[in-house]
């Protein structure tokens, strides 16, 4: 059974959703990698297939509001036109991959900025509850994004070790 959601809510579910598209792209960029790098593509493999499970349990999260609105509210306020402005840089990006622009090298840390952001990091911020169902989703899409940002800091830190930029 829906339950009509208030106007408060409507502005998380719209975040929510740009959050899945933000999820679905980043996916896409870590695609194109995997295609372009193949030396590396399980690295990149993993992570895209993490990141098409977060926008799915994304959409998950919306269907929990709609139909328990009641137990959500909102929290920390996220700026939708900013995440719009990640989205367009991670689409351009993704662009430049294909065209053979950015170096995997600099594309680490690329990924890894996009990785530590702020969007990714504040997502448990976005709303208040205590719906153990939202939660888990929640929780399970943070541990992920902190484990992608600590695997690809060890790819770089290996890539400069076999380059011989540093010795460990």
């Amino acid at each position: 059974m829906n339950i009509e959601v208030s106007g408060e809510l409507s502005g998380i579910l719209e975040m929510l959703k740009q959050m899945a598209l933000f999820e679905t792209k980043i996916a896409e960029m870590y695609s194109v990698c995997a295609s372009m790098w193949k030396e590396d593509g399980q690295f990149w493999l993993d992570i895209w297939r993490d990141e098409l499970r977060h926008a799915r349990h994304i959409e998950q999260m919306m269907d929990i509001i709609r139909k328990k609105p009641g137990r959500f509210q909102a929290g920390r306020p996220f700026n939708v036109h900013a995440l719009a402005t990640v989205v367009r840089d991670i689409v351009q990006k993704t662009e430049m991959l294909r065209n053979g622009e950015i170096t995997q090298e600099r594309f680490l840390f690329i990924a890894q900025s996009y990785e530590e952001g702020y969007i990714e990091d504040k997502y448990g911020e976005i709303v208040k509850t205590d719906d153990v169902e939202y939660q888990t989703l929640m929780r399970e899409i943070v541990s992920d994004t902190r484990q992608h940002k600590d695997r690809i800091i060890h790819h770089i830190l290996d890539s400069a070790e076999k380059k011989g930029y540093i010795k460990t």
